[in-house]
Formats: C-alpha cells, sequence, structure tokens
C-alpha cells in the first residue's frame, strides 16, 4: 500500500495487512482485545477466518492445514493471556513434529502492562522455547515485514512454528502507509557434489541396502523420488512414526513402520541391512526401540541425510553425514544408482482381530472396513491412545500427507481440529478423524466447527470406557489399574446435539454398513464403535518391557 494523505487506522491497516500478506486462512478463537480488528476482517472478507471453539482446537485446525498444503498454517489468539496459554499445547506439539505454524497473538495495550492489567502474560517468553523467533511487534508499520519473514523462517530448513505478538494499542494506533510485502520461498539446499559421490559409491558397494524414511521426506516433498530410488535400488523401505506416507504403504518396498509398535518386517530389514540410508529421521525413541543400541547390523553402514544438521550423528554413529534437502538429495541419487533386484521380500503382516466379540468389536476389523469403503485419496487424523497402535499397522496410506498425528509430543485432542484444517484447505476430499473415547472429549467441541463448515469429514471414535493404553499398560506392570477409566458417554447423542448426523455400532454385522455411511456422506458424521477394552495389541507388550525398565528399574 503506498502512502496516503489520511492516515489509516490501526485496526483497519492490521486487517489490511493481513489481507495483503497471501495468508489464504486463518484459524482463531476470537478474543476482546482485538474485536475492532476482528470486525474489520470480517468487513474485508480476507483471508478466510475459520472460528474454532477453543485455541488449542484452533492451532490443531492450523496444524492440519499446514500438513496437508505444506503451507504454515496461521493461528491467531484474539485474547491474550488465557488465549495464549490455551495455544502453547498446539505450538508445542508443531515445533516438536516440525510443522511450520504463524503464531499471531494479542497482547495487553503495552502501556499498562506493569500495572496488573487484565490478562497480562508474557507472550513472547512464554511461547519463545517452541518457536524459531518469538516477537512483538512495536508499530504497524513492521507488521508487514514480521508477517512476510515469519512465513518464511516458518518453512525454511527444518520447518516449524514463528510467533508474533501484537500489543492492542496498535488498533488506535494511525499509519500513513506501509509496503506490502511478499513472503519468498528459498531454493532447496542441494547436497554437495562430494556429498552425492560418496552416497552413490557407499550405495554402489552395498549388497544388502535400506531406507529409514522420517517426516522430513514428506514435508521436502520427496516421496516420488524415494519411491523412485526404492523401486530403482530394490531396496526396502522402513518408516518412523511420523514418517507414514512417505512411501505408500502398500507400495512392494515398504516393510511399514519401524518402533515399539512397528513391524516384524521393518525391523529384520534393519537388522539385516550392510547399509541403511536414513532420510530426514529424527530417530527418535519410538522409533528406535528407546535408543537401541544394536538397532541396526554391527558392520552396517550408516548413511544420514537432513536438513538439520543438529540431527546428524545424534543418536547414532554415521559413516557419512548430508546436511540437505531430503527431497533433492534423493532426486539426484535415484538418477544415478544402478537397477538392481530386491534383496528383502519379507512382508508386513497385520495383527488379526484380538476381541472377544461378547465384549466388543476389534480395532483391526474396524480399520479394515475403513480400507474397503474409504475414498482412495481421503486423508486420515489420528488421535492420541490405543487405537493409534492399530492405525500405524492397518491403514493403507497411499499419499504423503495421507496420516496426519501427533507424534513426538503424542498430544490428545488433535485428530478432530487437525482434520478440520485438513478439509478446509482440500474441500473436496473425504477427510476421516479417527480418536479414542478418551482423546476425543479434549477437543469434541470442535465438532460444530466441521458442522458450520460443511465438510465431508467422517468422526470415528473406539469407545473402549478407558484410557486404553494405560488400562494395558498398568495391567501388565501391576495387575490394576487407577484412574484410566471412563465413565459412559452417548457420543450420537453429543453429536445429536451439535446437528451432525451419528451412528453406533457395536457388531461386526453393523460395521461394513456404518463406515460405508459415514464414507459416503456429503456432511459431518459421526460414527461410534464399541471395542473391546481388553483387546491389546501385541506389539505393545515390547513398550511395555521398556517402560518397566524405564520407570521401575526392572524388566
Amino acid at each position: 500500500m503506498a502512502a496516503e494523505e489520511e492516515p489509516t487506522i490501526g485496526r483497519c491497516a492490521i486487517a489490511q495487512m493481513l489481507a495483503e500478506s497471501g495468508i489464504d486462512t486463518i484459524f482463531t478463537m476470537a478474543g476482546g482485545h482485538f474485536l475492532p480488528t476482528y470486525h474489520e476482517m470480517g468487513q474485508l472478507g480476507a483471508p478466510t477466518v475459520i472460528a474454532a471453539r477453543h485455541e488449542q482446537g484452533a492451532g490443531y485446525m492450523a496444524s492440519g492445514y499446514a500438513l496437508v498444503t505444506g503451507r504454515p498454517g496461521v493461528v491467531f489468539t484474539g485474547a491474550p493471556g488465557p488465549g495464549v496459554t490455551n495455544v502453547v499445547t498446539a505450538v508445542a506439539n508443531a515445533f516438536a513434529d516440525s510443522i511450520p505454524l504463524l503464531v499471531l497473538t494479542a497482547q495487553v495495550d503495552r502501556r499498562y502492562v506493569h500495572r496488573n492489567i487484565l490478562q497480562y502474560c508474557d507472550n513472547v517468553g512464554l511461547l519463545a522455547p517452541f518457536c524459531k523467533s518469538s516477537v512483538q511487534a512495536v508499530s504497524l508499520e513492521e507488521i508487514p515485514n514480521l508477517v512476510a519473514t515469519g512465513l518464511q523462517l516458518a518453512s525454511s530448513g527444518r520447518p516449524g512454528p514463528v510467533h508474533i505478538a501484537l500489543p492492542q494499542n496498535l488498533q488506535a494506533d494511525t499509519t500513513m502507509g506501509w509496503q506490502t510485502l511478499a513472503a519468498t520461498s528459498s531454493e532447496a539446499a542441494e547436497p554437495a557434489r562430494r556429498d552425492v559421490d560418496a552416497v552413490l559409491d557407499i550405495l554402489s558397494r552395498a549388497e544388502r541396502p535400506a531406507v529409514l524414511a522420517g517426516h522430513g521426506v514428506i514435508r521436502a516433498g520427496g516421496t516420488d523420488v524415494l519411491t523412485q530410488l526404492a523401486a530403482r535400488l530394490g531396496t526396502p523401505v522402513a518408516t518412523s512414526r511420523s514418517g507414514i506416507g512417505s512411501i505408500a504403504t502398500t507400495h512392494p518396498n515398504s516393510v511399514g513402520m519401524l518402533g515399539f509398535y512397528g513391524t516384524d518386517a521393518a525391523r529384520e530389514a534393519m537388522a539385516q541391512a550392510d547399509t541403511v540410508l536414513i532420510v530426514g529421521c529424527a530417530m527418535g525413541e519410538q522409533t528406535t526401540f528407546g535408543w537401541r543400541p544394536h538397532l541396526f547390523a554391527e558392520n552396517a553402514t550408516i548413511v544420514q541425510v537432513d536438513a538439520d544438521p543438529s540431527q546428524i550423528n545424534r543418536i547414532y554413529a554415521v559413516d557419512h553425514g548430508v546436511a540437505a534437502d531430503a527431497a533433492t538429495t534423493l532426486a539426484v541419487v535415484a538418477a544415478k544408482v544402478d537397477e538392481r533386484e530386491p534383496w528383502f521380500t519379507e512382508k508386513p503382516a497385520r495383527t488379526s482381530p484380538q476381541n472377544d466379540p461378547a465384549k466388543g468389536l476389534s480395532a483391526a476389523s474396524l480399520l479394515q472396513a475403513l480400507n474397503r469403503h474409504a475414498p482412495a485419496d481421503a486423508v486420515f487424523s489420528a488421535d492420541i491412545g490405543n487405537h493409534r497402535l492399530w492405525v500405524c499397522e492397518q491403514l493403507d496410506v497411499t499419499r504423503p500427507d495421507g496420516l496426519l498425528q501427533s507424534c513426538e509430543f503424542d498430544a490428545m485432542g488433535f485428530s478432530l481440529p487437525a482434520a478440520i484444517g485438513a478439509a478446509s484447505a482440500l474441500p473436496s476430499t473425504k477427510v476421516v478423524a479417527i480418536a479414542g473415547d478418551g482423546g476425543f472429549v479434549h477437543t469434541m467441541g470442535e465438532l460444530r466447527v466441521a458442522q458450520d463448515l460443511g465438510i465431508p469429514l467422517a468422526a470415528v471414535v473406539f469407545v473402549d470406557g478407558a484410557l486404553g493404553i494405560l488400562k494395558h499398560q498398568a495391567e501388565e506392570m501391576y495387575g490394576d489399574d487407577y484412574f484410566v477409566d471412563l465413565g459412559p458417554m452417548d457420543f450420537a447423542a453429543l453429536a445429536a446435539a451439535m446437528g451432525v448426523e451419528s451412528r453406533t455400532v457395536g457388531e461386526e454385522s453393523q460395521l461394513d454398513d456404518a463406515v460405508k455411511w459415514a464414507m459416503d456422506a456429503a456432511e459431518p458424521t459421526l460414527l461410534a464403535v464399541t471395542i473391546d477394552p481388553d483387546e491389546v495389541f501385541p506389539p505393545l507388550r515390547t513398550k511395555i518391557e521398556q517402560r518397566k525398565i524405564d520407570l521401575l528399574g526392572t524388566k
């Protein structure tokens, strides 16, 4: 915007700056401190503003948007103080999972910060540990610059959140004009020629190469070139939990997820490989069985590629590290490797139902029904808990953004709002939010947002009357459990109260019809499925043994 003869009041200026920034959607929980700006944004009609029912929900919506678009999700908390503390979990989750967010928070009138002013909180200090940058705007004129550089920084290198606090008094300030700035995107960091040559040399000498792919492959847009490399090199590809989707789970070279709840095929492929190419994977606790010393063969050659140099050599000693973009590196390597036949042919097995039909359905049966009836391009989100152990093994994921999760932070309540954020970016795509009855209640109010938007979202709730994963661990460790049982809740009635159509399923004979109904619906639906509360996912026992060591000091 060029300078004008008459000054522009701050509330109008901020609304116009956001409209001119290139941001197309903002997820928010309105607050009185910025009511004037909300009014102006509503009058402008751009960007699109989606009103959540809670700031945490707004943050997860922005995360879901970011995960399916690759662009920063934008969340705006209209209230300082509690509005900001409510969004912290979503921001911390984005930081842990490398999700690009631009976090805009209201701040109190800076003139009265030291007068016990209502709802004051040090937003900048509170969010700093979970953001790549956390700053406060001091003038109207610098907001376009802060927004543009914030969007750039959020997406660059290892993605993550960027925070800008906006003091309330800026709305009453005036400006004679500002410079509109468009966020720019930098070229992906290419690997050095010597690194490419070194990786090609290592792979040429490998007899049993394997790939371990993480979330970095997806975020870099490297799924196609990873698949090409796997096919040419004949290599099995295991993924981390957040890396599910980096290669289609149905692809012949996919051996499934590695880790506590992973497949035997993935574990065996890593153990037998004489060369392992780790790409965009942080090698966290879940993936490595609690940083197991002998995750790989004793004399295996390890190559690690990561956009974040601090990840290389962080857990396991590598023979060659490449600090570069995952997709760019994979593309260069895939184009030059010689074709060969696969050396590892074991396929990942799926656990059969472990339930007592008299007590409820199997999680495996429900997920296989979803595989049968969900559209090929469906996007799923999964919450935290017992159900997700089954999801990571059983669900067919054939698109890079096909399974949205809170992985490294393990934050309950993620799936429903993340699905709403994804659906807002992909309006014609079926989105399925999968949650347990323990996690769903954390953000269940956002179901009304899905109804308001009229998006084709199916909320599938696994009802077992407990915090299932904790129940199973406690019973295995102590033979008893405390504080994990949940009182009965009529989820169908809850959905009806929000105007959402719903069904409750408790028998195998009802399952296919109910899942098909939910998948075919053009409006939001809720499907509550009674799961056998005593059904244990067998690989959970591996994690329980590790928990005994960590928590009790004994096996």
